[in-house]
């Protein structure tokens, strides 16, 4: 493999009910995805016209795969991206304060 630049991009579903990663190769193709909604943790946006922007991290490696990860830790969550033998390429971490995101019923 030769160093290729992979683009991760961590952005609200449209209907503000989610959040998604997705990693991107250098011609544009989605290497690899994973999402999930709010409220399978209980949790809803608290906003009226508001969408929180996207955020983008971009890492270049020498990998044969990727794997991207989400978690919630802490009040947040956190996508990292691992390459080969698990090593970690990036992380992106969105607070539940930075896009007003709360337990439902709050």
């Amino acid at each position: 493999m030769s160093m290729q630049t992979y683009t991760l991009v961590v952005s609200e579903t449209d209907a503000n009910e989610g959040i998604v990663g997705e990693v991107y190769n250098e011609s544009g193709t989605i290497e690899e995805s994973v999402g999930l909604e709010y409220e399978e943790f209980g949790l809803t946006a608290i906003r009226d016209d508001w969408k929180p922007q996207e955020r983008r991290t971009q890492v270049s490696a020498d990998v044969t795969t990727l794997n991207l990860e989400l978690r919630r830790t802490e009040g947040a969550f956190e996508f990292r991206l691992l390459g080969d033998a698990s090593d970690e390429l990036a992380v992106e971490r969105v607070a539940d304060a930075d896009w007003k995101i709360a337990e439902v019923g709050e």
